[in-house]
């Protein structure tokens, strides 16, 4: 039996986690020309709102990925998560600009708390033969998330 199989339900847990968070970033992305119109702000600032989440996930990865070591996975995944869904209420609930700024970052924080911890631990739950088709499944995960947040952002 390979350790992939035996693993099945870290890995679905796995996908599952990374499934949910890139759901929601795409959640956002249909909305934001709303946003555009309601605070009136032009292009330029709704392109650094979109940055800023991805900018904030690429300075806080290293330092999660440092976290997920000395720490555990499991609790930074949770936490990420967590975070995540703050950061996804935050921006629902916001009206001004500088909350809208500060959800993309707490966004972009949480992504950044989940991504290392996910690809790590599923390095640790695979076989060396297997690494790449689990990390295949969790990038199939995330792409998944991806096509189908804004699908659902838009019928919302």
């Amino acid at each position: 039996m390979s350790l992939l199989v035996r693993n099945r339900g870290a890995i679905l847990l796995l996908m599952l986690n990374n499934f949910i968070i890139f759901t929601g970033i795409g959640l956002i992305i249909p909305i934001m020309p709303s946003y555009m119109n309601l605070l009136h702000i032009n292009g330029s600032v709704l392109g650094l709102l979109v940055a800023a989440f991805s900018i904030t996930q690429l300075v806080f990865s290293p330092i999660a990925g440092r976290l997920s070591d000395s720490i555990g996975r499991k609790k930074v995944i949770l936490a990420g998560l967590l975070l995540f869904a703050v950061s996804e209420w935050l921006f629902g609930a916001s009206s001004t600009l500088p909350f809208l700024f500060l959800a993309r970052m707490l966004g972009g924080v949480s992504a950044a708390l989940v991504m290392p911890a996910v690809m790590a631990y599923t390095a640790d739950v695979t076989s060396e033969e297997e690494r790449g088709k689990g990390m295949g499944f969790i990038n199939a995960a995330i792409t998944t998330g991806f096509i189908i947040g804004p699908g659902i952002g838009g019928y919302l």
